[in-house]
């Protein structure tokens, strides 16, 4: 049996799938969840011939998410615990909601979700056990995604200090030397994705990047490069979201400063690539979940 979790600015409350001693809230019914959203494609009729001009793949896209969740308070013959049940409920009221499924076998989650509550309740019951009602939940984000991400760090190469140098005035060669950049290597990031939907990677780039940072992106054959153009310094990260094709910098758009804008999402059961050659102090988060439609 499923149990769902609802979550809003650290308050969260529990829908208990299958049986459970004493007091609680109990789930009664999950739809919207495994199901795909209504379709949002647009076609054209052709005007001689049956049927509509044919579509693309990119174009085949879907509507939010509505998730209706069924729940029963169960508190005896105890009104007052009733009532506290209902306000663990109710504290995600304008707020930003996450939806946990936790099923066997998978584990997901939406988020960014707004909440209502109705209540099957005419007259009251003196043992409180037929109060019940739905909680219907709208994601406009309608993926569902993969509690436990993909993640990894991307370490940059090193430079190592040096060079041919005349020293000052010219006086002489400057010790020690070197023949260029001298690197220990990038570190490869694998990011797969188990689901069956395409997924949207992100990327923090963190720490000191005097003259940005490049990521190389690999996947079924096809590259690109995503590469932030201006200088990045420890303590204000730059966040790199895929979903959204944007760059934020302490909550500021900072997108403009992309030089390089090859953004890829993840094909189900494919995984992509993440080269860091850029030189360094700095390193890249890089994060993706398994995605569901």
């Amino acid at each position: 049996m499923s149990d769902v979790i609802l979550t809003a600015d650290g308050e969260s409350v529990t829908l208990h799938g299958g049986a459970f001693d004493g007091h609680g809230i109990a789930l009664t019914g999950l739809s919207g969840w495994y199901q795909t959203p209504d379709a949002k494609v647009t076609v054209t009729s052709r005007g001689q011939g049956d049927g509509g001009h044919d579509i693309v793949a990119d174009n085949v896209m879907y509507d939010a998410r509505v998730v209706t969740v069924g729940y029963r308070i169960i508190a005896g013959s105890d009104r007052e615990e009733a009532l506290r049940q209902f306000a663990l409920l109710d504290k995600l009221v304008h707020r930003l909601v996450t939806c946990r499924v936790i099923d066997d076998g998978q584990d997901t989650c939406c988020s960014g979700g707004y909440y209502v509550r109705s209540l099957e309740q005419k007259i009251q019951n003196p043992l409180w056990q037929n109060l019940s009602g739905d909680i219907t939940l709208v994601f406009e984000r309608p993926e569902r995604l993969s509690t436990l991400a993909h993640s990894g760090e991307a370490r940059a190469s090193v430079v190592q200090a040096g060079g041919l140098s005349y020293g000052t005035g010219n006086a002489g060669l400057a010790y020690p030397l070197s023949y260029g950049t001298v690197s220990d290597g990038a570190t490869v990031m694998r990011l797969p994705n188990q689901g069956t939907s395409r997924a949207y990677p992100t990327y923090t780039l963190n720490g000191e990047w005097p003259n940005g940072c490049a990521l190389r992106l690999a996947c079924d054959g096809r590259a690109s490069t995503l590469a932030f153009s201006e200088a990045i310094h420890t303590g204000t990260p730059v966040l790199l979201d895929t979903r959204s094709r944007t760059a934020t910098m302490g909550g500021v758009d900072v997108t403009a400063k992309l030089s390089q804008r090859g953004w890829m999402t993840i094909p189900a059961g494919s995984a992509l690539t993440v080269n860091l050659v850029t030189p360094g102090s700095g390193w890249v988060t890089c994060e993706s979940h398994d995605t569901y439609m």
